[in-house]
């Protein structure tokens, strides 16, 4: 046996023993250490903290666009909501432009065109620096929520040990090809046990 050879499978192993063992970590971590100690009281009986969804975008799809922000538009949340749309440099501004323009009346939503594509991050923070909500919630522009995420996810942040709090994703087109589903199992475990571990450290 060659010495390449040698070292590929001793470095194969060693990656396949980290993996295994970060793996373990991270399912023993995972499991709920205290219940959460927010009383399940009616949403409307305490002060609520107002909300602003930032949505980056970059070339998106329109219709997936259009889908998403309906979505958010149709939130049941009843404390104050804004919305606060970014789009990065897009080639298709056309289709932020038709959005802008059927949200016009609805004074929650805030439309912003960067001049140039600066990347996802930059672009959320280009709007949370125009925001001023108590709690703010980052969406993709192809992603669809259900009408109550906002009020569910609000109601876990008062409780004063939860610094963050995320919602179940699932990939729409799971059931299309052994990759998409593939994609929605890594989408689990990111929400169910990698995000839980790491809450585990704080």
């Amino acid at each position: 046996m060659t010495l390449l050879a040698t070292t590929s499978i001793a470095a194969v192993s060693l990656y396949a023993m980290l993996s295994t063992l970060y793996r373990s970590a991270q399912v023993f971590h995972a499991r709920p250490t205290t219940p959460s100690t927010t009383p399940a009281k009616d949403v409307e009986t305490n002060h609520l903290p107002s909300v602003d969804v930032i949505v980056p975008c970059f070339n998106e799809d329109p219709n997936i666009l259009s889908e998403c922000l309906a979505s958010l538009a149709e939130q049941d949340y009843v404390g104050k909501l804004r919305f606060y749309v970014v789009d990065d440099g897009s080639k298709n501004r056309d289709a932020v432009v038709a959005q802008r323009a059927a949200y016009a009346d609805d004074g929650r939503f805030n439309f912003t065109i960067l001049a140039k594509n600066v990347g996802k991050r930059k672009a959320q923070i280009a709007a949370i620096t125009q925001s001023s909500g108590d709690l703010i919630l980052n969406v993709d522009s192809d992603t669809t929520i259900a009408p109550d995420v906002v009020s569910k996810l609000a109601h876990k942040m008062r409780d004063p040990a939860v610094g963050a709090v995320m919602g179940q994703l699932k990939a729409s087109n799971r059931g299309d090809t052994w990759l998409t589903r593939l994609i929605d199992m890594e989408y689990w475990l990111a929400c169910n046990e990698e995000r839980a571990a790491q809450a585990r450290f704080g």
